[in-house]
């Protein structure tokens, strides 16, 4: 056993059940994490099957562990250390870690468990529990320790691999999913509340690497909105590396729609210049899927009969995570990952501007195009993406 190495065993689910294309979801997985960890060549990667390995100095395993945490892929992780094939030295590790915790206790309850990927081991997963456990228990019983397999304080698990024996004790969670990539690019419709930076973590947990676009009206709301999307932006990036970011000035369009339309219209009218704009923009970069954050009935814009009218007009894939999700549900996830006290800053979206008095909760789709027919539509959708801003966004 070297104290100063370690071990991080890194585990998933989903991909495990990818068959023949599993070693393409490795790959991709392998490759966030190494983006996500420093380029450094005392850090060591191996693949074996259903697990990928991380050798690493003990002084940097804690910190580089947690950076595992917000990588989407990842079912759980473990920071272990590899060991001799002897029931001694595992159970002189066991004790090692319990009996400081034993410490101002009564009792406290152990179990180990075994999972033994190299069958050839001569021991089966039960007995190695048995041996490795019974050693612990002769000299940590009479301080208080206790076997209880269903309710343990202290998991010692002990993984058998082809080359090497991994013992360890700390099982962290991850996002679970895919790797972010191996679904490919889409791009999201980030307005600066509560729901889209919500719908594109989501998204980004299904394997898709997520950009963004924001329709921007500064001479209205000012560059508050604009700064805020960017920040957004960046704690998503935080879960998926770097991303686009195409900001379209939006304020013509809707002074157009102002001017010549009705009133009620005018949100289901912008929304369905956004899906023109966005669709646009997803082809030329070769996204095939567009994501919102709508829900179904959170407000006057997201009914079924307006979800439809705004969906017609693009013949992209539209994603919409959070569709059957309430807004209690979207906050809890938001405050999760972050993005939540960045969206209740008090900065008005782009649809607030110019905001009916009644809006329209039924549209009908040859009213709505009736209404379109009174602004330059086409021109007006040129200018914005002529005038649009692109850049690369980094995360925080």
């Amino acid at each position: 056993m070297n104290d100063d190495k370690r071990t991080i065993l890194v585990r998933y689910d989903e991909i495990g059940l990818k068959g023949r294309n599993r070693k393409y979801f490795e790959k991709a997985l392998l490759k966030n994490i190494k983006r996500a960890l420093p380029s450094d060549s005392a850090i060591e990667y191996r693949i074996p099957r259903g697990r990928i390995l991380i050798d690493l100095s003990s002084e940097i395993a804690e910190k580089y562990g947690d950076c595992l945490q917000n990588i989407p892929g990842i079912a759980s992780y473990s920071i272990g250390v590899s060991i001799d094939p002897d029931f001694d030295q595992m159970a002189e590790l066991g004790i090692q870690w319990i009996e400081p915790l034993l410490i101002g206790k009564d009792q406290l309850n152990f179990c180990v468990r075994t999972r033994r990927s190299e069958k050839t081991f001569p021991k089966t997963s039960t007995e190695i529990n048995f041996e490795v456990g019974s050693r612990i228990m002769s000299k940590l019983g009479p301080k208080g320790l206790n076997v209880d397999i269903k309710n343990s304080d202290f998991t010692l698990e002990i993984e058998i691999g082809e080359n090497e024996i991994l013992i360890f004790h700390n099982r962290e969670p991850g996002l679970c999913g895919l790797p972010v990539g191996s679904s490919g690019n889409i791009l999201c419709m980030l307005s600066g509340g509560i729901d889209s930076p919500v719908a594109a973590y989501l998204m980004a947990c299904r394997g898709c690497r997520v950009h963004f676009v924001f329709f921007d009206n500064q001479p209205f709301l000012g560059r508050g909105g604009y700064e805020k999307v960017k920040k957004l932006a960046k704690i998503i990036n935080g879960y998926q590396g770097r991303a686009k970011l195409f900001v379209v000035p939006f304020q013509d369009i809707q002074m157009s729609i102002r001017d010549h339309c009705k009133e009620e219209n005018r949100i289901v009218l912008y929304r369905r210049m956004m899906y023109r704009i966005a669709d646009k923009i997803a082809k030329d970069q070769e996204m095939p899927g567009l994501v919102t954050g709508e829900s179904l009935g959170q407000v006057a814009s997201q009914t079924l009969e307006n979800l439809a009218a705004v969906t017609c007009v693009t013949t992209m894939n539209i994603l919409r995570p959070l569709i059957g999700m309430n807004k209690e549900s979207i906050i809890k996830l938001a405050r999760k990952i972050g993005t939540y006290d960045v969206s209740v800053e008090p900065q008005p979206d782009c649809c607030s501007v110019f905001m009916p008095a009644n809006p329209s909760t039924r549209g009908k789709i040859h009213l709505l195009e009736y209404d379109e027919k009174k602004i330059p539509l086409e021109q007006l959708e040129e200018e914005a993406l002529k005038n649009m801003e692109t850049m690369k966004v980094d995360f925080l």
